[in-house]
């Protein structure tokens, strides 16, 4: 009778446990995406945004470019933003690295970094970010930059064109290029 307790209770567990690993790994699944985001600092719509959709149909994330501020009101970045739907603009990005860490990243398109063209950057015209925690790999690729010089040494973003991929990654693979958490 006490072996036939251990066996179910050992079956439920198995059961609760293969459930929580299936819907965790659904939730990671999106639909992929291909976008072309666009700013223009002449444009009052630079508020570029697209929902990341679950293969559920629901949205699973929120991609937007936001536009970093120098003191004179300047835009001096733009940043390339992962979140989950509803998160506010304080939320972490999710396309942070974990721990510590400084410095551009492939998803920073700075003024400063841009000037000297887009093959002289620290990225190059095309990057590539993995999320190996959420099982996302994120292609970029700038296709038209344009920056300005408003004083000596200070350049500010007057236009920008990515086009964008974001995919599933195989979680058994692990990239050389990984660059992400």
């Amino acid at each position: 009778m006490a072996n036939d307790h251990f066996y179910r209770y050992t079956f439920l567990i198995l059961l609760v446990m293969l459930g929580l690993y299936t819907n965790a790994s659904a939730k990671s699944r999106i639909v992929p995406l291909q976008s072309r985001a666009t700013f223009s600092a002449l444009s009052s719509e630079n508020n570029w945004s697209i929902p990341i959709k679950s293969t559920d149909g629901s949205a699973a994330y929120v991609l937007s470019l936001e536009p970093q501020f120098d003191v004179g009101h300047h835009i001096v970045t733009l940043e390339l933003v992962l979140r989950y739907p509803g998160d506010k603009t304080n939320v972490p990005n999710l396309l942070e690295p974990k721990g510590r860490w400084h410095g551009l990243q492939a998803y920073d398109f700075a003024a400063g970094d841009l000037a000297g063209g887009v093959q002289k950057s620290a990225f190059g015209e095309k990057r590539l970010v993995f999320l190996k925690s959420l099982g996302l790999k994120i292609r970029i690729v700038i296709s038209k930059v344009i920056v300005s010089q408003f004083s000596a040494g200070n350049y500010q973003l007057d236009a920008l064109e990515l086009q964008i991929e974001v995919n599933n990654v195989k979680t058994e693979r692990h990239p050389k290029e990984q660059k992400g958490n």
